[in-house]
């Protein structure tokens, strides 16, 4: 079987990209961002063009080998990894190749940051971004891609015009809503089971230069979530997105991180934005910044991170389950009710926002059922590299609330199942 995989010159295929199968190669694959599965695979790819993946993956096919493809690596559960077959490393194929007047033809393992940076050129945005720019656009469109403006446009794969994809028998098709519509829905939000997703066409729409941000800081859950449904449903804001973090004692604060676009040298009338919100007091006064430097906000956490060795070393069992609105409260609140600092590790963060459950169109993203409302509920936990205990009771309590979520009509995001991992079937 290895020969079958390896010896592509008697199959007739040449690359123009590499196929590896130094260990080198196959253990920087082996890990992902959560940092406690590894599996080494038998070969990795890093292809020239999306024909070379269509090849390899043909030839897999026919061989019986499992085939994922890899981003950014940021998965946290090991789904960019198999044990035993082949890895397609994305990162060589990330050219952003055309910018036009409403939409971006670009290479799926281009980063967003990429991207942004060659559509703000142009004064343009895809409409939803990740908080992290860091991700590449394979990766967030196989999982749908949520983010601050995700009340008002969906998810990523909600707004994608077509995609060229790598079928499990390695056939490279073109898809779009107009054509193999099956495929289309498939491949989005599908974790990469159904095809390899190598090039996206992206919906851009007109980006601002500079927007006015609050972060507003409630101390009661019910009060912060009512306030945010609501923000949610009537689109107030450009962007929002819900925090919570560890209070005095045992207490938990809540807060809205919200922006809305506003005129240079124009005078923002805060008071028609904030004047009937319930909160308590603003966590920091309110800023007007330039638009690309918002979207980079998190960047001085990396780095933080970086320079301390978390991000790099430490584990990161994290969680994103999504939420029935009508349950909501109860289900955040007995989470957070166990959960104390030391629980979130590290640069641990808690996500809680609402998204109006018709925003989520593409059909294989999970969203919740039977309510308006879909809430975000992301535990964004770090455990010490060697700490097998603490590891062991977050994961618990992962799937513990993944299982929560799936009780009341929600379910988890980006997750394939210890038991059905995410890859391509060959």
């Amino acid at each position: 079987m290895e020969q079958a995989v390896l010896d592509l010159t008697a199959a007739g295929i040449r690359l123009t990209g590499v196929l590896s199968t130094r260990d080198v190669d196959r253990a920087r694959v082996a890990r992902d961002f959560g940092g406690f599965v590894r599996h080494l695979p038998r070969a990795v790819l890093r292809p020239g063009s999306a024909q070379d993946v269509a090849a390899v993956v043909g030839h897999c096919h026919r061989a019986g080998l499992t085939v994922v493809a890899r981003g950014a690596g940021h998965s946290v559960d090991g789904q960019t990894q198999t044990r035993d077959g082949l890895v397609v490393d994305m990162e060589t194929l990330s050219t952003v190749r055309r910018v036009g007047a409403d939409r971006v033809s670009v290479d799926t393992g281009a980063r967003w940051s990429t991207v942004v940076v060659a559509t703000l050129a142009r004064g343009l945005v895809p409409p939803v971004l990740p908080d992290y720019l860091e991700l590449t656009v394979g990766g967030t469109l196989s999982v749908g891609g949520i983010g601050g403006t995700s009340h008002r446009y969906g998810c990523q794969a909600d707004n994608v015009l077509d995609l060229d994809v790598v079928t499990p028998d390695g056939d490279l098709v073109t898809c779009s809503p107009g054509r193999d519509r099956d495929l289309f829905d498939a491949v989005r939000g599908g974790q990469g089971r159904h095809g390899i997703v190598t090039r996206a066409t992206l919906a851009l729409v007109a980006a601002p230069r500079q927007v006015r941000r609050h972060q507003l800081t409630y101390t009661d859950l019910a009060t912060f979530l009512a306030d945010a449904n609501r923000l949610a449903e009537q689109g107030r804001f450009d962007h929002l997105v819900g925090l919570a973090r560890p209070g005095a004692g045992r207490d938990w604060v809540f807060g809205l991180d919200v922006a809305y676009d506003v005129d240079p040298g124009g005078l923002p009338d805060d008071r028609a934005f904030l004047g009937d919100l319930a909160y308590d007091c603003e966590h920091e006064p309110a800023r007007t910044l330039p638009y690309g430097g918002f979207l980079g906000r998190y960047a001085s956490i990396e780095t933080h991170l970086r320079a301390v060795g978390s991000w790099q070393h430490d584990l990161h069992p994290r969680c994103t389950v999504l939420l029935p609105g009508r349950h909501a409260v109860s289900v955040i609140g007995a989470v957070l009710g166990g959960l104390t600092p030391a629980d979130l590790g590290v640069g641990g963060s808690v996500l809680v926002y609402p998204i109006p459950t018709a925003r989520l169109v593409a059909p294989n993203v999970p969203k919740a059922q039977d309510d308006p409302v879909t809430v975000v509920f992301g535990l964004q936990r770090t455990a010490a590299q060697g700490d097998a205990a603490t590891l062991a009771r977050m994961r618990r309590d992962n799937a513990a609330l993944r299982a929560a979520a799936v009780r009341v009509g929600g379910g988890g995001y980006a997750y394939g199942g210890d038991d059905d991992p995410v890859a391509l079937r060959c």
